[in-house]
């Protein structure tokens, strides 16, 4: 599960990002990325009732907040990021949104490489 600090929760957050954030999108999923002037990233996930029951819903949701959990480390303090599940992602595997969420944090530009350490022998 993701940090409290890390989770966006209000529906006016949510529009703001929808509204003045710059869309990435992919088969399975839609980021929204907002800059922002604060030191935290927060993350957001919108499964519509299109994508399936209750369950299928419930699950795509603790798939992608697992993905985005493992990559956090990854995106710089200074981001509001909404996530949209589109239809397809109710067949996807959990390595399929993986490497979507992957995908998409790269190609909205919200996503840093991890600077390797040098070996001191």
């Amino acid at each position: 599960m993701l940090p409290k600090v890390n989770r966006l929760t209000r529906p006016k957050d949510f529009a703001r990002v929808r509204r003045f954030g710059r869309s990435s999108g992919s088969q399975l999923l839609v980021l929204y990325a907002l800059p922002t002037n604060s030191l935290d990233r927060r993350i957001g996930f919108s499964v519509s009732k299109r994508v399936g029951k209750a369950t299928i819903r419930n699950r795509v949701k603790r798939r992608l907040r697992e993905a985005v959990r493992i990559q956090l480390a990854t995106v710089p303090p200074g981001f509001d990021l909404v996530f949209i599940a589109r239809p397809p992602s109710a067949e996807a595997t959990y390595k399929q949104l993986d490497e979507t969420v992957a995908y998409l944090l790269r190609k909205s530009g919200t996503k840093r490489e991890p600077t390797r350490q040098a070996i001191h022998a």
